[in-house]
């Protein structure tokens, strides 16, 4: 807080100037928050009793509006979730990194911007159970507290089933808006057309992986979470390659959700000429497992550890409650047979170049580019690559890829990849 703000505020407070005199560094951070604070929802506990109920209690600054506290809820069948939308609110302790209570019915939780104007809170339960939501109304000590129980089902009871608004898709839901259903196909194959005044110049499109209420994997040691390392990374990537002959196009430039098939369309539309998915990975049973690696689209994927991520990667638009299964295993199994020979091949071309750079900074684990059936990288006609910086599940490589310096080096690397297939196989 500035001097003179806090001038203003003692002037206005003339009988509290003795009592702040003493304890500024106490009176400060709280005249600052009832100025204004960002954080609308200023605590969130969750606890878990002796009846096995967990409570999630999530309590709302004094100051906040009606509209700041105006949510709707819902839940999800397969998997047990239940979702809260909000308005504009920010909270003070993150649902993303939150330890939960041993026995908690609730095995995880995240919130982020979904939309514009709305922030989304999903809990995921580790099995259907009866849900109750109700508030504590504000008093002149606290703010309101919005309280979600989760309860187990005594046999012969149905779990809470509370279905989406209209306007949420989700499995089984077509949206309201014919529209929106358009945009919720699979990437369709498309003629590339060639716009005349981009005709000398390269377009290539940057896709920071996972945001808003999908962190992506989080690491254990410093809480670095995928969705803020990816944007932090394409931000410097896309500041490498912008140039006079390099148009860069990010399909997120700050904290939103984004779903996985709008992502690759995103290229179609600007007709792109490559496409760079940008991603950190969590081993889910080895912290010793380590290094970066590429990937191109396929049917099958070339190892394990590549068949693995590609689903954990696909399951994405599930944390947000948008359903994977409104694409058709039919459809998938066409999307991939239309891929053609030529971009598979400029795709591979692409990893080449980009793992070559990395490996010049950092650990690589595969020496060659992997393939699996990622569906961020279905673009028929646009050469895509799947760029996996690390492991955050690797205490010594979280470490790296939190330092400010070591991504820098890293964005620097990705770039010279781009720019030396640019070189060989873009004609401009």
């Amino acid at each position: 807080m500035s001097g003179r703000r806090m001038i203003s505020r003692v002037r206005s407070f003339g009988f509290f100037v003795a009592l702040c005199a003493g304890l500024v560094l106490v009176c400060a951070p709280f005249a600052q928050e009832d100025s204004g604070s960002d954080a609308v929802i200023k605590d969130l506990r969750v606890g878990h009793d002796t009846s096995k109920k967990t409570r999630v209690v999530l309590e709302f600054h004094r100051s906040a509006t009606p509209e700041q506290q105006a949510y709707r809820w819902f839940t999800l069948p397969k998997p047990a979730r239940v979702v809260i939308d909000f308005a504009d609110v920010t909270f003070a302790r993150s649902p993303n990194v939150l330890t939960l209570p041993d026995g908690s019915l609730i095995k995880a939780m995240r919130a982020g911007r979904f939309r514009p104007h709305t922030v989304r809170m999903v809990l995921d339960l580790e099995k259907p159970a009866r849900v109750n939501v109700f508030t504590i109304p504000a008093n002149p000590d606290r703010g309101m507290r919005l309280v979600l129980d989760v309860v187990p089902t005594k046999p012969g009871q149905k779990p809470t089933d509370i279905p989406p608004p209209e306007d949420v898709v989700d499995a089984g839901k077509a949206p309201a808006v014919a529209p929106t259903a358009i945009e919720d196909e699979p990437a369709p194959v498309v003629p590339r057309r060639v716009d005349t005044s981009l005709r000398n110049r390269v377009v290539v499109v940057l896709d920071p992986g996972h945001g808003g209420v999908d962190p992506g994997g989080c690491g254990r040691v410093l809480r670095l979470c995928e969705k803020g390392l990816t944007l932090q990374v394409g931000k410097l990537v896309a500041n490498e390659l912008r140039s006079d002959k390099i148009d860069v196009i990010l399909t997120r430039e700050d904290d939103r959700f984004i779903p996985l098939p709008d992502r690759p369309k995103t290229a179609q539309r600007a007709q792109a000429d490559l496409f760079v998915s940008l991603h950190a990975d969590i081993h889910p049973s080895n912290p010793k497992v380590i290094g970066a690696t590429t990937y191109v689209v396929s049917d099958r994927a070339s190892d394990r550890e590549a068949a693995r991520l590609a689903d954990s990667e696909n399951d994405g638009d599930v944390l947000a409650g948008v359903a994977l299964d409104k694409e058709s295993r039919e459809v998938q199994n066409i999307l991939i047979s239309l891929v053609q020979r030529e971009t598979r091949n400029n795709s591979s071309y692409l990893a080449d170049a980009i793992l070559d750079e990395i490996g010049t900074v950092t650990e690589v684990r595969k020496r060659d580019p992997l393939f699996a059936g990622f569906r961020v990288l279905k673009a028929p006609d646009v050469p895509s690559v799947l760029v996996e910086m690390g492991y955050l599940s690797n205490p010594r490589e979280e470490r790296q890829l939190a330092d400010p310096a070591f991504r820098k080096r890293l964005a620097k690397a990705i770039a010279r990849g781009i720019r030396k297939y640019v070189a060989a196989h873009v004609h401009y």
